[in-house]
């Protein structure tokens, strides 16, 4: 009853880890071979009977993370594993002295990488494909805990109708039981960078230790209680120390104690699982070709970081494969690596000429080109592969969606701007502002304000609200013109914003200007050095300036004009007050219409 609980609380956060028993075959080869399903992709050096049982293997580890773990490892991409001949053959893909396996992944392919296919030796694959879990899990783990649970998942069994997960490595225990361990401080401080250059009787005793102390708290019953809360704290940054102090208000010394106590028992108690069941996988077997392998292996260093190396390989198959899309596409981020963008976004172009189906990489090439101010004509190719090759690449749909908009394309953008299937929290302003910007362009008034709304619900400054407002007044307004004063007081043309819809804009109203209206009879109109006219409105004339007769709004006029008193005219008359032109003010605007008698038109000012 109590293991069962043990594993209830495990299986929301990490998947398990399988170990078979497969076959031993005599007589390996030494060509390469494929053998792959839906899940798996296996090249290996060896019999294609025993490789069909090595996926085999795998397919059924997959299935124990669904059933048991409810964990799915994500990517498209089939996960590749790869199998040496010998150790002979493995040394020049070793990672380091102390690496007898690997788990190298990217977010377009994971590899596992064994020196041989020894069943003695399965364990290493087994915790390698618990990195993969654990890095699929998304739980930020210190390294000392993230090898410790590939150590601890590395021991599960399963058998025809039982599954079973614990109890001790003999190797793991020898160690512990012969060496001076190191301080439990230490181990949880190390990083996974300074790990990485320790030598094998070093690495053998970091490995026994971080096993011990994970398979303690996970199974011992003073400990078992509180390790979720204990995962959850190391997760989220807590210090080992902290966190032990937190959760089981003990000291690393009296774990320590603790954990000398558990190692020196013995007998390490399992975990009783339900049984593991997985369907019989179609594969398919076939030849490689050495160049394939190749690049495969070449693959495998540039995934793991040996840029160097990678390199090397890289530039050879150049040579012997010139037209190869992948071969271009490794070199490319080799470059990247090494901060020359210029070689990575000309390797990359390539690769996207002869066809690569990578959508990572054309999105990639796409940022790159952008930056280097490549026209949007060329850009646009490789971000619509991309989203060609992968529907649900937000970014990809994202960055589609502002080039078109830089563009002009307006509608294109809009259709890549609705393309997103999610708007993460750190990209909403910036898409709610561009969609705005983008409806506004398009006319779409009602949604360009919603969306501008949107935008400033996520602004965290006062510019970004700003800049929101914005676009909510230009989706209020239209285009206009009017006429202002320079800072020599000459009149200029300028563009403005004015109301939307608005059928009586007078451009010849200045900023400032002091508007008003009258209603009356046109009686008089004196042609003088400047022209002046007077109107009688409710039993009073107004004497109203005209300086420029080009800088008045005219509206239904007569088509010319006599000096002098007038004959009986309506008019209405729009002028800016001015006591000190010897008139009452300036005309602007004057309508002849019998119907002109709305209220004084007053301009808005020309920013929000």
């Amino acid at each position: 009853m109590y293991a069962g609980d043990v594993w209830r609380g495990l299986r929301f956060w990490v998947g398990g880890l399988i170990v078979l028993r497969i076959p031993l075959l005599a007589g390996a080869a030494t060509e390469w071979r494929l053998t792959r399903n839906a899940h798996f992709e296996v090249y290996a050096q060896t019999r294609d009977q025993r490789a069909r049982a090595i996926l085999t293997w795998f397919e059924q580890l997959r299935a124990f993370f669904e059933q048991q773990g409810g964990l799915r490892t994500v990517g498209e991409a089939p996960v590749r594993v790869v199998l040496f001949a010998s150790e002979q053959e493995y040394e020049p893909y070793r990672l380091r002295s102390t690496a007898d396996a690997y788990y190298a992944g990217s977010r377009s392919q994971n590899y596992i990488v064994m020196g041989g296919d020894d069943p003695a030796k399965f364990g290493l694959a087994a915790h390698e494909y618990a990195h993969l879990a654990l890095r699929d899990s998304a739980l930020q783990l210190p390294h000392w805990l993230k090898e410790g649970l590939a150590e601890f998942f590395a021991t599960l069994r399963i058998n025809e109708h039982t599954t079973e997960l614990g109890g001790a490595p003999p190797g793991r225990v020898r160690t512990l039981q012969r060496r001076t361990w190191m301080p439990l401080e230490d181990l949880m401080s190390l990083r996974a960078e300074s790990a990485a250059g320790e030598e094998r009787n070093w690495a053998d005793l970091f490995y026994a230790e971080s096993w011990a102390l994970t398979e303690m708290l996970i199974l011992s019953p003073e400990y078992a209680p509180g390790f979720q809360k204990f995962l959850a704290r190391v997760a989220l940054g807590t210090s080992g120390r902290q966190a032990l102090d937190a959760i089981y208000a003990k000291s690393p010394e009296a774990v320590t104690r603790d954990l000398h106590r558990w190692v020196d028992r013995g007998n390490q108690p399992t975990i009783q699982l339900p049984e593991v069941r997985a369907a019989a996988p179609l594969v398919e077997v076939s030849a490689v070709s050495p160049l394939a392998v190749r690049l495969v292996l070449a693959k495998i260093l540039l995934a793991a970081g040996e840029f160097d190396r990678a390199n090397e390989r890289f530039d050879s198959l150049m040579r012997d494969a010139p037209d190869s899309a992948e071969v271009s596409a490794g070199l490319g981020m080799i470059a990247l690596h090494k901060g020359d963008s210029e070689a990575a976004r000309h390797a990359w172009k390539r690769a996207i000429d002869l066809g690569i189906a990578d959508p990572e990489l054309c999105y990639r090439y796409a940022i790159l080109a952008d930056e280097a101010g490549v026209a949007a004509d060329e850009i646009r190719p490789s971000l619509e592969r991309a989203v060609a090759l992968q529907p649900d690449f937000d970014d990809a749909h994202y960055q589609l969606a502002l080039l078109e908009k830089n563009a002009g394309r307006y509608q294109a953008a809009l259709r890549e701007f609705h393309a997103l299937r999610r708007v993460p929290d750190a990209r909403a302003y910036a898409y709610w502002l561009a969609l705005a910007d983008t409806y506004n362009e398009l006319g779409r008034r009602d949604e360009a304000q919603s969306a501008a709304r949107r935008a400033s619900e996520h602004a965290t400054a006062a510019a970004e609200r700003s800049l929101a407002a914005e676009q909510i007044y230009i989706a209020q307004t239209d285009p206009g013109v009017q006429f202002a004063r320079d800072a020599s007081g000459h009149l200029q043309l300028v563009t403005i914003r004015m109301p939307h819809q608005q059928t009586d804009w007078n451009p010849f109203i200045e900023p400032g200007d002091d508007i008003q209206r009258i209603q009356g009879t046109l009686r008089e109109i004196d042609c003088g050095e400047v022209t002046a006219i007077r109107v009688e409105a409710a039993g009073k004339m107004v004497k109203l300036a005209i300086p420029d007769l080009q800088h008045v709004q005219m509206r239904h006029a007569p088509q010319e004009f006599v000096c002098g008193p007038q004959t009986v005219m309506q008019v209405t008359v729009d002028y800016a007050r001015s006591p000190n032109s010897g008139a009452n003010g300036i005309v602007r605007g004057m309508d002849f219409s019998p119907a002109s008698s709305s209220p004084a038109s007053v301009n808005p000012a020309t920013a929000p």
